[in-house]
């Protein structure tokens, strides 16, 4: 067996390094190195930075704070030919080595619309791969925070746009190119997020105002509404509904403003929550959730004066005198015209026994409870085509965008 080894290792003529050699390599590229200085023997030519961007999560996205936070790594990827060297130099088999960013030049590049302060992507304490060839590849992993303002008109079936833009302050375009390597994020480490679904990613590069070039990273998103439907809209709906019972009520119950007015604080309290969930800016545009719970305000605040009115006809005393227009109006709601029948007493010149005849006629009689059964009917039925063109217009718009 000894002898095989032996053989074959004569054979396959194996090498190897040692620390010492590596250590020697390491002395050797930072001997007249200058990480002030880009890499570039032409200065004429700017450097291409290459980027990747691996995604690994969806920290989180507020609306309220116009904030964004997602956890990846970006990959940064150029040649520098003052570290490139020759392997058989060195043992023969050292092709690849690590070097700290504070040892050799890396683009200063910084997130241009961060959330918090300013900070850069390339810390001195990490580590970059350099080959023989020069070649340099960094991949930093981090939690970008970045600024984005929501559009919530169509909340909580609303999709969202945000923007990640990096730049490198002090090169123009003469000195760096930034260059997508892959036109969208690498996915390969994503884990789904329970709010959001990531829809489509994009990398490319944009020319700013003053020249530099900025690398952007865009995430296109679309809310998981199934929680929003089950918890907020569904209740909404059913309060809506559950309001208008305040007419089937009995007058004589006595629970008649208790009930109103209690349905119309839990419509109060949805607003609330709504309003603390999205942000208080108007721009670009107020969520339309808000405008229907608003407009199922008005309609509650309505209906309380509704039950008010209703009940003040309703429990006057009978020797009050009823006007001929409420009258006329009780008569048109049917709630007083009622069969009754008069017996008259009829003979004829025979000498039979008297007939007894049956005249059916309207009563005429309105009293103050069937004017307030009126109002009651007039305004159930006003409130509930209402309600129900408020929650069709609503559910018809979030539909057409779903």
């Amino acid at each position: 067996m000894e002898v095989v080894l032996l053989v074959l290792c004569l054979v396959l003529s194996a090498e190897g390094y040692t620390i010492a050699q590596q250590t020697q390599l390491h002395s050797d590229l930072a001997s007249g190195y200058d990480r002030r200085v880009r890499p570039g023997q032409n200065r004429t030519l700017p450097i291409v930075i290459k980027f990747n961007f691996y995604f690994a999560s969806l920290k989180e996205f507020s609306e309220a704070e116009s904030k964004i936070g997602i956890v990846g790594s970006l990959g940064l990827e150029w040649i520098d030919s003052r570290l490139s060297w020759n392997p058989s130099t060195y043992g023969g088999d050292l092709y690849v080595t690590t070097l700290f960013t504070s040892d050799i030049w890396v683009p200063f590049l910084v997130l241009m619309n961060p959330f918090a302060k300013l900070k850069k992507v390339l810390l001195d304490e990490m580590s970059c791969t350099v080959t023989d060839g020069g070649y340099v590849n960094c991949l930093p992993p981090n939690l970008y925070e970045a600024t984005c303002d929501a559009d919530v008109t169509y909340y909580p079936f609303d999709s969202q746009t945000c923007t990640l833009k990096f730049y490198v302050p002090g090169y123009s375009m003469s000195d760096i190119l930034l260059r997508p390597a892959l036109p969208t994020f690498r996915m390969d480490l994503y884990e789904e997020n329970g709010l959001w679904s990531i829809t489509s990613t994009r990398i490319y590069y944009q020319v700013n105002v003053f020249g530099f070039e900025e690398l952007r990273l865009e995430i296109n998103m679309k809310r998981r509404t199934t929680y929003y439907i089950a918890g907020l809209i569904l209740p909404i709906c059913l309060m809506n509904f559950i309001q208008i019972l305040v007419f089937i009520l009995p007058m004589e119950s006595g629970e008649r403003m208790g009930f109103s007015i209690t349905v119309l604080l839990a419509v109060a309290v949805f607003l609330t929550i709504i309003q603390d969930k999205l942000p208080e800016a108007s721009e670009p545009s107020v969520a339309n959730l808000t405008y229907k719970l608003l407009v199922d305000m008005l309609l509650g605040c309505s209906m309380v004066i509704a039950v008010v009115i209703g009940l003040h006809f309703y429990h006057k005393t009978e020797d009050m005198e009823i006007s001929t227009r409420l009258k006329n109006f009780a008569r048109s709601m049917n709630f007083c015209c009622k069969r009754r029948k008069t017996k008259v007493m009829v003979c004829d010149d025979t000498e039979k026994p008297p007939v007894e005849c049956v005249n059916d006629t309207c009563d005429i009689d309105v009293t103050w409870n069937d004017v307030g059964l009126a109002f009651d009917k007039l305004f159930f039925i006003v409130f509930f085509v209402s309600l129900i063109s408020n929650n069709i217009v609503y559910l018809t718009t979030m539909a057409a965008i779903s």
